[in-house]
């Protein structure tokens, strides 16, 4: 192709036919001008097209995090109940003045059971590895960031260290008047002074109350969660 270009250059000079090897010098320019641009526009379109491919990979597997936080949190709010129902129980055996019996080993160990806030964010430190710019919605991009950054980890936070500070003042109490078999069940050593060391009911209803609230902000999390993975399916819809 080259050659044949030179041979028509060479065929203009040696006919002294400067003003049409002009014309032809100025279109042969405008030929890999355009050439460049259409080369541009096609590496463009292939950076786009991958940067739109590592987009909804990196949505689908947010959306994966999101649902195995819904089934961790529905989980760990369950499992909340259950030691809130615990409490109620042991705070009306003291209320009532009931004896320690042997059914009730179970329910005073979940006492001292400490909470742990995990969550699957694995495709949230991926993006923000790559940049928060690849999520080209920015409804969907300050949604996500608002959630995994701010709101998962300020929770996170708040949990540790108030069972931190809870398990400290439960041990005082509990340590006090309980202690464990070898199945793990707990036993209350003296009940008469159980029943009547209001610290420790006290401290029992302080519990029953914190339970709650983690409760309650599992059951906002899973709403949250589950509000963030029906807009990240309508955008992977629209890209379909």
């Amino acid at each position: 192709m080259l050659r044949f270009f030179r041979q028509i250059r060479q065929r203009l000079i040696t006919d002294n036919k400067f003003s049409k090897y002009l014309l032809y010098a100025v279109g042969e320019i405008l030929l890999v001008v355009i050439g460049i641009l259409i080369a541009l526009q096609v590496d463009n379109w292939n950076n786009e097209r991958a940067d739109r491919d590592k987009e909804i990979s990196i949505l689908t597997e947010i959306q994966r995090n999101l649902e195995t936080n819904v089934k961790q949190f529905s989980a760990e709010a369950k499992l909340q109940g259950s030691i809130v129902e615990s409490i109620s129980l042991i705070m009306d055996q003291i209320k009532n003045k009931i004896p320690y019996h042997d059914s009730l080993g179970a329910k005073y160990a979940a006492i001292a059971w400490t909470e742990e806030f995990n969550f699957a964010n694995s495709a949230f430190e991926t993006l923000k590895t790559l940049g928060f710019d690849k999520i080209s919605s920015d409804s969907l991009r300050e949604n996500i960031i608002q959630l995994f950054n701010i709101r998962y980890t300020r929770i996170s936070d708040v949990i540790q260290k108030v069972s931190v500070t809870e398990h400290s003042q439960l041990n005082t109490l509990y340590l006090r008047h309980i202690e464990y078999d070898q199945e793990g069940n707990a036993v209350v050593n003296d009940s008469e002074k159980l029943i009547e060391d209001r610290e420790f009911t006290n401290m029992l209803s302080s519990r029953r109350i914190w339970k709650i609230d983690i409760i309650n902000t599992y059951k906002e999390l899973i709403e949250e969660s589950s509000e963030l993975s029906k807009m990240i399916e309508h955008e992977l819809k629209k890209r379909e």
